[in-house]
């Protein structure tokens, strides 16, 4: 064991000169105040109902949404004709979901077009050239009369899913016909009518989308909401997508954590977690205030481990500005990456050094207001620290700043509180 204040998580205080990082409790970015847990992931519905789960993502961790899968595709043809929907396949979802109202009664329900590549849609809601506008506002009008019936009335709603994989083909003037149309069955039929979000395509910027949609002066968009992969982080398009969103609330809602940043490699490596939290960043960097991950789990594996610790301090966290000598690009993963993030009294500095052949000695970190109270408690991550990482205590090097060497290859994780 580390001796604190000596050797703490392989981080060595020296006395040697120094670059600062400086962080701005002052100056916050957008609160990330959506933060949703997906049932469309592999077998999740199943893992919400056991050991507490539940319990730990809606009220330990405050979670403010589940997001849920609309059917009718090949795989689970619930929706065989119109008026008509097969409740069996809805059922593991819809009976995790009760759970979920019973733990939060306001907890936000997302219902999501479940993509099956080329049979997504019924037959009868398509022709050749894609969904009809009538046909296919049926289906999700029965979905919600029938979701409504289940006490899980839809706060949500995405119509579409990674187009560029489904032949639904909705461009814009169709997402619109859709909504419209979806609108008028819901007044007739005595349905609250969710809010809407979209487009949802596989990364940003697919087509001139959003550019497309704003061209339509349409008011029938609510919340942008898009998908941005580790493997596709185009961040012009990313910009570009969220200034044609306005003011529209901005969702992530489909964060990957996979080895797409390392083909070769395997979800737990570290090259994928630093791919990871890069993407992330990028989007809470650029206003995005709900985030979901795809396949979020409880802790077991070192990916499991990292995506909480990359995760939890977000929840309801206002984003804070943070200088560091290598500057916020984050294209290059071996420079140094730092952010930083105030959930209630609580700041959390990530610091990520991929470079295997650098170290930071004897970094500062400083608050350019407030106090930290107390010891700041420490986690690092790198090739054989094993899952959990190790963790230690680090005392204050002033009433506003501590000093750490940050190892090559690892990600540290600093949380204090503060007094502003």
């Amino acid at each position: 064991m580390w001796k604190t204040f000596t050797v703490i998580l392989g981080i060595c205080v020296s006395a040697s000169a120094y670059d600062e990082v400086v962080i701005f409790p002052q100056e916050k970015g957008v609160r990330i105040n959506r933060f949703f847990y997906d049932f469309k992931s592999p077998s999740a519905p199943k893992k919400f109902m056991g050991k507490g789960w539940a319990e730990t993502l809606l009220t330990e961790y405050g979670f403010s949404g589940i997001r849920t899968s609309i059917y009718g595709t090949g795989n689970k043809p619930a929706h065989p004709q119109p008026g008509v929907v097969l409740e069996k396949f809805y059922e593991p979802e819809t009976t995790a979901l009760k759970l979920a109202k019973k733990i939060k009664p306001d907890v936000i329900v997302f219902a999501s077009k479940k993509l099956d590549n080329t049979e997504s849609f019924p037959d009868w809601t398509k022709n050749g050239r894609g969904v009809i506008p009538e046909k296919y506002a049926i289906l999700l009008a029965d979905y919600l009369e029938y979701m409504k019936r289940e006490g899980l009335p839809v706060d949500v709603l995405g119509i579409d899913n990674e187009r560029r994989f489904n032949e639904g083909n909705i461009m814009p003037e169709t997402h619109r016909d859709v909504v419209l149309e979806l609108r008028r069955l819901a007044a007739e039929r005595g349905l609250q009518m969710p809010k809407i979000i979209g487009h949802e395509d596989y990364a940003m910027g697919r087509n001139n989308w959003m550019e497309k949609f704003v061209e339509l002066e349409s008011d029938t968009l609510d919340i942008f909401g898009g998908h941005y992969y580790t493997r596709a982080r185009i961040l012009d398009k990313l910009k570009s997508d969220l200034a044609y969103a306005g003011d529209r609330e901005k969702w992530h809602s489909e964060l990957h954590w996979d080895n797409h940043g390392d083909p070769k490699g395997s979800i737990h490596s570290m090259e994928t977690a630093v791919c990871s939290f890069l993407a992330l960043w990028d989007c809470v960097d650029n206003g995005m205030n709900g985030l979901m991950w795809w396949d979020f789990n409880p802790k077991k594996k070192r990916r499991d481990y990292l995506m909480h610790a990359a995760s939890v301090p977000l929840v309801n966290a206002w984003p804070l500005k943070v200088i560091d000598p290598d500057g916020s690009e984050t294209v290059e993963l071996n420079q140094l990456h730092t952010r930083a993030f105030l959930q209630g009294d609580v700041v959390t500095v990530y610091a990520l050094n991929y470079d295997s052949s650098r170290t930071w000695k004897d970094l500062r970190f400083k608050l350019a207001t407030g106090s930290i109270a107390g010891k700041i408690e420490g986690r690092q991550w790198a090739d054989g620290h094993g899952d959990k990482g190790r963790t230690g205590e680090i005392r204050p090097y002033t009433r506003g700043s501590f000093r750490v060497d940050l190892a090559p290859g690892t990600i540290n994780v600093f949380s204090f509180k503060v007094n502003l």
